[in-house]
């Protein structure tokens, strides 16, 4: 109810057709101590061991909504990143915090006819399948494996310029379809993104599985040394991914939860390029604290331009606890490590790793080189509001 109150009273400062929304205030702030480096090949593609405070993804919102009567609502959301706010603003990689960053969006909702949304937002690829079986058991710290340049869940992605749908729940069973428009396409290509997901849940059970597709893209190693796969359009050629996720929480606290992901780049002069992911998890709850641990595989890279299959696996462990000593205030703490094959450079999901970090003298940011290992553990504290 504060929240409420104290969003309507800035409502009204600024514009005073708002003053009578019904607007929540949303958000965490997250942060930690943390000692980081990387072992490359040689000391040049190496990150000598240091410390450093990171921000752990946080952010703030906006949401409301109006009854428009018959069970239907208008809904709203402005969620904007946080993160950096301990570097005043930029991250290492040369990212601002700025507004309406995150998922924002307007919409539509019922209870019988489900929820349409138009605007920046998760995929139900990634909402059903990665979010609500919840395999990332340290997400928004560094230890998050869920991005697409990391060791799994490659095909989760926020999408702009797009419109959700997701169902109601009917007998435990859900399902959704987002697309995302190619506003960017050029003669003769098409790259709008079209995910499909589904999920049943039963008691401490949930199962889902989920399909993404983007058009006229592929997915082109650039040389034998670098295992980045650099997206273009290119008409015919085709990015898709497949998940299949499970988890059940027993009632005395245990979680035990898997994901497997298949995924196929394709290629403009080529066979598609096809690799797998795997996680398995586990988490213990113990009083108000809890203790979870990951292990993470990215398999061979199958038909790739340069070195073998096994060149572009990484692997990587997650053990961390938290423990609430409140409803919103909660310690943390982790150790996670990260090993890539010989042309791999897999990263970090939040607070990755540089060679060379941006400043006022560097217009990018130097990413890690190919067969790091990459380790870190720290512990913070989470502020919800």
């Amino acid at each position: 109810m504060n929240k409420k109150i104290i969003a309507v009273a800035l409502a009204t400062s600024f514009a005073a057709p708002l003053a009578m929304a019904d607007v929540t205030l949303y958000g965490f702030l997250s942060a930690g101590l943390e000692s980081v480096k990387a072992d490359g090949a040689s000391a040049s593609t190496s990150l000598s061991s240091r410390t450093r405070v990171s921000d752990y993804n946080s952010r703030i919102g906006f949401k409301g909504s109006e009854d428009l009567g018959n069970g239907l609502q208008s809904i709203w959301q402005v969620e904007s990143s946080l993160k950096n706010f301990e570097q005043g603003g930029t991250n290492d990689k040369g990212e601002s915090a700025t507004f309406a960053t995150r998922n924002t969006f307007v919409g539509l909702t019922s209870n019988s006819f489900g929820t349409v949304q138009m605007g920046l937002y998760d995929s139900v690829y990634k909402r059903l399948t990665t979010t609500a079986v919840g395999t990332n058991v340290m997400a928004d710290t560094t230890a998050d494996t869920n991005v697409s340049n990391g060791v799994v869940t490659r095909g989760d992605a926020r999408l702009k310029n797009s419109v959700h749908y997701t169902s109601p729940t009917w007998n435990g069973l859900q399902g959704g379809v987002s697309w995302g428009a190619d506003e960017a396409r050029t003669s003769g290509t098409n790259a709008q993104r079209v995910s499909v997901a589904g999920s049943y849940t039963n008691g401490g059970l949930i199962v889902a599985l989920g399909y993404d597709h983007q058009g006229d893209t592929t997915n082109t190693i650039t040389s034998a040394t670098s295992g980045e796969k650099i997206a273009q359009n290119v008409a015919g050629a085709k990015t898709n991914y497949t998940k299949l996720a499970a988890a059940y929480k027993f009632a005395f606290g245990t979680y035990l939860g898997a994901q497997f992901e298949h995924a196929s780049y394709g290629q403009a002069s080529a066979t598609s390029m096809t690799q797998n992911d795997w996680t398995v998890a586990v988490a213990q709850d113990i009083g108000a604290g809890s203790v979870k641990l990951s292990y993470n595989k990215l398999g061979n890279l199958n038909n790739p331009t340069y070195g073998s299959p096994s060149d572009y696996s990484a692997k990587q462990w997650v053990l961390g606890g938290t423990y609430n000593l409140s409803k919103r205030t909660q310690l943390l703490a982790y150790y996670t490590k990260l090993t890539n094959g010989n042309l791999q450079n897999a990263d970090f999901g939040q607070d990755a790793l540089y060679t060379t970090a941006y400043n006022s003298s560097t217009s990018t940011a130097a990413s890690l080189a190919t067969h790091t290992t990459l380790t870190a553990f720290g512990a913070g504290l989470k502020v919800a509001f």
